[in-house]
């Protein structure tokens, strides 16, 4: 054999040898399972909710401080005589008053109810104005008043639908002898109507019960009235000149 021979035989082997040893199986290596131990969060979880208590506890605490301090603005006289029991044409209302013996407070709490002080209110069964006068009392008025020049349309003048008012009210005031619920009833209800109440009742001139009256929408309207002449004397009584 060549030499050339003999190293390729060699090579050969040297393969054969190496193809052997690839073909012999490597020990597989064992794969350690690793295991996890549970965490321990019981105490974290614990002390997140107690957190999370605390939170809600300041924001409910802050809630109510807030809606306190809300409440107490909204009740300030100053925000109530803005938004709530503000008194335009008040020269008007006192004049008017004075002269017809009328509570001047009366009268801005009637309007107040009647028309929210607006002088071209209308109603729905036609009452107009800002003592929302229907318009066959204020021709009545208008004839007992001595008021020559007197229109329907005149019952959109602040001026005179407040002495017109101002005047019925001093009617009502002297029918009913000076009580103040049967006065409203009859302003709100009609005359006719308060009287049919009292004869079928048998209420006297000294009735007070304002839970007795039938109708409910007159029986709300006396209550809100009353009530809120409470709140415009006591707010304005040391601002309003009154003649008393």
């Amino acid at each position: 054999m060549t030499e050339k021979k003999v190293k390729q035989t060699k090579k050969d082997k040297q393969a054969a040898t190496a193809q052997q040893e690839t073909k012999i199986e490597k020990p597989k290596r064992r794969r350690v399972k690793r295991v996890r131990r549970p965490v321990k969060r019981k105490k974290a979880n614990a002390e997140q909710r107690a957190s999370s208590r605390r939170m809600w506890i300041y924001v409910l605490l802050l809630l109510v401080v807030l809606a306190f301090a809300g409440w107490r603005l909204w009740r300030s006289d100053a925000v109530q005589m803005r938004f709530v029991y503000m008194w335009p044409y008040q020269n008007e209302i006192v004049t008017y008053a004075r002269r017809n013996n009328i509570d001047p407070f009366l009268v801005a709490a009637v309007i107040k109810n009647e028309s929210e002080f607006k002088p071209g209110a209308v109603s729905p069964v036609g009452a107009i104005g800002m003592m929302q006068i229907m318009p066959e009392t204020g021709e009545w008025i208008a004839k007992q008043m001595g008021l020559d020049s007197y229109s329907i349309h005149s019952l959109y003048n602040p001026g005179i639908n407040i002495r017109m008012g101002c005047w019925y009210l001093s009617e009502l005031k002297h029918e009913f002898k000076d009580n103040l619920l049967l006065m409203m009833m009859a302003y709100n209800a009609g005359r006719g109507n308060t009287h049919g109440w009292m004869n079928a009742n048998r209420w006297d001139y000294n009735f007070n019960e304002i839970n007795r009256i039938p109708y409910p929408e007159s029986r709300n309207y006396v209550a809100n009235v009353l009530h809120d002449r409470d709140e415009y004397y006591r707010l304005y009584k040391d601002k309003v000149e009154t003649g008393k």
